[in-house]
């Protein structure tokens, strides 16, 4: 390799290096900072408050929803859904294809 090449390749893989090790020393020193002023603490806070409210408002709105969704019998949602179907679309003369677009 040309001797230009090699110290080109040392400097950018010794560039690398650096920065990587900057980053992660940067997320160690984030790390303590929010474990010294309750950042973790306050994380975990919330997400019991959001769980507890998920499961004290949206859990029991979805079974009320579900249950008035099942004393609709479906046989009759069936017939008034065929019923609609089939007078929303025109019947198609006899002998033309159906899918004719004529």
């Amino acid at each position: 390799m040309h001797p230009f090449s090699v110290l080109t390749a040392g400097i950018f893989v010794a560039g690398y290096i650096t920065a990587r090790w900057d980053l992660v020393t940067r997320l160690y020193e984030l790390a303590i900072f929010a474990w010294d002023h309750g950042v973790v603490t306050r994380a975990a806070k919330g997400f019991v408050v959001l769980s507890i409210a998920f499961f004290v408002i949206i859990v029991p709105i979805e079974r009320i929803a579900s249950h008035e969704a099942d004393e609709v019998s479906p046989p009759a949602l069936c017939l008034l859904l065929q019923a609609d179907i089939t007078t929303s679309t025109p019947e198609p003369e006899e002998g033309a294809s159906p899918h004719a677009n004529n």
